[in-house]
Parts: structure tokens; C-alpha cells; sequence
């Protein structure tokens, strides 16, 4: 590995539930479209292959879907012996993690009211209109990681099956009515570049179709992520009747699996770019796709 300066990572399968083949298949893209553009191949690594490989290498970039601490760890420790670029960053990554994610997003007026209560308590009431009870360190893994309950019993017995599964902080988001948007975002928000950005609706909803406004969208959801301090990004948004716009959860290089070719381009653009920068040289973009100048305003 000692002549390869590029190399990616996969994400854990159990960090991929239903969604193994989408989350290999858009990793795999990317380095397809980035080996064409800087003229050679990129090896891909399993997390056990990497943490199993020694650090007689040195990568000027990893780029990666693994989540796990130890994995995170060594690309910290990799990063800081070795001075190579990460993307996403290792601290971007953890800021998606729920407990994270509330205090760097709790003060948005986009993020809804959220808290974080211990799995062994037990409420008496449950907010009007209901709540969603999520997983307080990672994502969402598998479907009982995030449950809506509307009464008191319903909410101790989530508590509960969170308690028994071994997970102590539970993140408490009030429920919002309105269509369910899913967004991707690949972003260089230093350099203030928007190399692809796409919004759609999810599928499994009784969509109402309300009217609101797609650049409120855009700039709330490309601020979750500069907050994150993210670059390749995606997340789910609530578009309430009167057209208001929440950002409900945002998560680190999702699978693109409606989208993986035009995201594949994006990625490896962003990619290419970062390593013509510590080149000092200026490449054409892969074709089919160019970046945009970015234009954050206030939400």
C-alpha cells in the first residue's frame, strides 16, 4: 500500500441495515469516477481490513463511510502522524451522532425541540401530537432505533427496549406535521463550492404537496451541514402546511441510491479537487457535472 495515496473505506454491514449493496455500490462509484480523473486505482478496504492494516503507508486522502469508534480513532491517529486529509472529517462524523447533533443544532430555528433523557426513567405524560424517541449516539441502524409513541405507556415501553438493548441516552424530538423531504448535499463549505445538491420526496407518506420555498430549503439544509461541519451529507426535512421548513435529522455520506451515478460525480469531483489543491494544479471536473459558488444566507 506503500504507492497508493489515495484509499477509501467501507462502511460496517451493521451499520447498513437493507442497505449493503447501495452503500458499497456509491463507494465503489466514486473511485471508479476519481481513478479516471487523477490517472490510477484506489484501493477499497473493509473497516476490518483497515484496522487490521499496518501504518507503513501514507495517504494524502481517505475517504470513507465506516462509523465505528475504533475505525474513527485510527483515522484520527492516521491524520495526525501523518497530516493526511479525511472526508469527511472524523469530528464531522461524530457531530452526526444524535447527542452531538443536538447541542452543535438545538438552538436553530429549523431543528425541531429536542432533548435527551436516560432510558431508565419513567415519564407520567407524553407531549401533545406525540414525539419520535431516537438512539441518542448513533444514526438511525435499524428500525427500533427510532420510534413515535403518542401516550405514556407507549413512551416508557420505547424507554424500556432502549434500556434492554443497552443504549442510555435517548433523544426526545417533538412530532411535525407536514412532507417528509429527503436532501443530499455534497459541499466544500471552506471553499464555498456546492458541487450537487438534490431534494426529493419520500415515497412511504400521504403527501400533501404544500407549497414552500426550494432556496429556504437549500439554505437550511446546506447550514446543518456547514454546522456539522460536514461535506458529504444528507438528511430528512419537514415542510410544514404554511410552507415553514424543519430540518428533522442530517447524516454523514448516505448511499445516494436514487442518485449514485450523479453523486458519484459530485463526490469525485470534490475529491479531485481537494488533491489538485495539495498539488498545486488545476484539473478539469469529471464530466456531466460542474460545482457552483456557494451562497449561504441566514435561514
Amino acid at each position: 500500500m506503500s504507492d497508493r495515496a489515495v484509499l477509501g473505506i467501507f462502511r460496517e454491514k451493521s451499520h447498513s441495515p437493507m442497505r449493503e449493496y447501495d452503500d458499497e455500490a456509491i463507494l465503489k462509484e466514486t473511485a471508479a469516477a476519481l481513478s479516471e480523473r487523477i490517472g490510477r486505482q484506489i484501493p477499497l478496504l473493509s473497516p476490518q481490513e483497515f484496522l487490521d492494516a499496518g501504518l507503513d503507508f501514507k495517504p494524502e486522502l481517505i475517504f470513507y463511510m465506516c462509523e465505528e469508534e475504533s475505525c474513527l480513532k485510527k483515522l484520527r491517529d492516521i491524520r495526525e502522524s501523518m497530516g493526511c486529509t479525511l472526508v469527511n472529517t472524523v469530528e464531522a462524523v461524530e457531530n452526526t451522532f444524535r447527542a452531538r447533533m443536538l447541542d452543535i443544532l438545538s438552538q436553530e430555528e429549523f431543528f425541531p425541540s429536542s432533548k435527551i433523557i436516560s432510558s431508565g426513567e419513567t415519564v407520567s405524560q407524553c407531549p401533545e401530537g406525540g414525539v419520535w424517541l431516537k438512539r441518542g449516539d448513533f444514526h438511525a441502524i435499524e428500525s427500533e432505533d427510532v420510534i413515535f409513541v403518542d401516550s405514556p405507556d407507549k413512551f416508557n415501553d420505547a424507554l424500556g427496549r432502549f434500556a434492554k438493548r443497552g443504549i442510555k441516552d435517548v433523544v426526545v424530538q417533538h412530532h411535525i406535521e407536514g412532507d417528509i423531504i429527503k436532501f443530499y448535499s455534497i459541499t466544500n463549505f471552506q471553499k464555498g463550492k456546492e458541487y450537487w445538491f438534490k431534494w426529493f420526496y419520500h415515497k412511504e407518506q400521504d403527501l400533501k404537496g404544500y407549497k414552500f420555498s426550494e432556496t429556504q430549503l437549500l439554505h437550511r439544509c446546506q447550514k446543518a451541514g456547514s454546522l456539522l461541519g460536514l461535506e458529504i451529507f444528507g438528511g430528512d426535512a419537514i415542510v410544514q402546511p404554511d410552507g415553514n421548513i424543519f430540518v428533522i435529522d442530517v447524516n454523514a455520506w448516505p448511499s445516494f441510491a436514487l442518485f449514485r451515478k450523479e453523486a458519484a460525480r459530485g463526490i469525485s469531483n470534490l475529491l479531485g479537487d481537494k488533491l489538485d489543491e495539495m498539488a498545486g494544479s488545476v484539473h478539469t471536473e469529471v464530466s456531466g457535472q460542474q460545482s457552483r459558488p456557494l451562497n449561504i444566507i441566514p435561514s
